[in-house]
């Protein structure tokens, strides 16, 4: 049996783990779709929303974005104490 490939770079390990969680959170939407249409008084719409929020925030790189932006507005506040 072969051995999976684990790269050494951690930009290459981040964007296949990015590209894991992408392909399971799509997974899971297909299914609750899925279990949403055939059951009537759509029991499973919160859980839903919340995956489609997770693959929205995770396609578009919003954590990213976020700690890029607290980084830069703690240091413009050391700045100014400074």
């Amino acid at each position: 049996m072969e051995e999976p490939y684990i790269p050494t770079d951690p930009y290459k390990a981040q964007q296949r783990l990015k590209q894991a969680i992408k392909f399971t959170l799509q997974c899971l939407i297909s299914i609750y779709i899925a279990l949403e249409i055939s059951i009537p008084p759509n029991p499973y719409k919160t859980h839903l929303i919340v995956l489609l929020s997770l693959y929205i925030c995770l396609k578009h790189d919003i954590p990213s974005k976020i700690l890029k932006s607290i980084e830069r507005l703690i240091e413009s506040i050391k700045s100014l104490l400074a």
